[in-house]
């Protein structure tokens, strides 16, 4: 073959691989961080005397962007948790055991509930 011939395709072959490249190089970057950093939880500390009703009371508070964790002695059956997102109702055997629960929220928790006692507010 005559190299006359080659020419051009090399040219376009040449202009393809810079024009990719070039791309790859020159597109926008993605908003968010690769790396995002989740804010330390916040402990709430809590001392309120549980009713004669409620067998089990909420002795520690910690929340974080997407979770909750309790702690709390005596017994409860669920846990009923607060947000803007709506209600979750976690039961008490699935969401961790030996007084400690940790139960994932669509938001920030506004206020939490054990069984059918009186409603902690968060805020």
């Amino acid at each position: 073959m005559d190299d006359k011939k080659l020419n051009p395709l090399r040219l376009m072959l040449l202009a393809v691989l810079i024009g990719y490249f070039a791309f790859l190089f020159t597109r926008p970057q993605p908003e968010e961080p690769l790396v995002t950093q989740i804010p330390t939880p916040t402990p709430a500390a809590t001392t309120t005397p549980a009713p004669a009703n409620c067998p089990g009371q909420i002795t520690q508070v910690a929340q974080g962007a997407n979770e909750i964790r309790l702690t709390i002695t005596g017994s409860a059956e669920r846990i009923l948790i607060y947000t803007n997102q709506g209600n979750i109702t976690a039961s008490t055997v699935e969401a961790g055991s030996a007084g400690e629960y940790r139960i994932r929220t669509p938001g920030p928790a506004t206020a939490v509930q054990l069984d059918d006692c009186p409603v902690l507010n968060l805020r």
